[in-house]
């Protein structure tokens, strides 16, 4: 079975090949399958189902996922103003995990290791 690119599309299943032929056609059949594809291609237009829901979707998760972030985990260059909630959250993390995270360091602190000369 050899395709080429210049024979139209036809599935066994299908009644009609695709592309039509237009030379083959008669006017009025024509204007008939030129106007039912224009009609499908502006109702498909206007409603652009799959922007619609990437667009809500990112709408929904910069909602809520931004203002979390900013609350629970996110370093302020002053003091906290989530402190209290903040502090509660991670105690709350830390005794379903049975311990501390990261040992005894304070959250959202940077850990200087200070390195002694000679020992590795």
């Amino acid at each position: 079975m050899s395709s080429s690119s210049s024979t139209p599309y036809h599935h066994p299943l299908l009644r009609r090949s695709w592309p039509p032929d237009l030379s083959k056609m008669s006017p009025s059949d024509r204007y008939r399958l030129e106007r039912k594809y224009k009609r499908r291609v502006r109702i498909r237009g206007q409603h652009p189902v799959n922007w619609m829901r990437f667009t809500g979707t990112l709408q929904l998760l910069t909602i809520t996922v931004l203002p979390a972030y900013m609350v629970l985990i996110m370093d302020w260059p002053m003091e906290h103003p989530f402190g209290p909630v903040r502090e509660w959250m991670w105690k709350k993390l830390d005794g379903f995990r049975g311990g501390t995270f990261g040992g005894n360091l304070e959250r959202g602190k940077a850990t200087e290791e200070k390195s002694v000369p000679g020992s590795r």
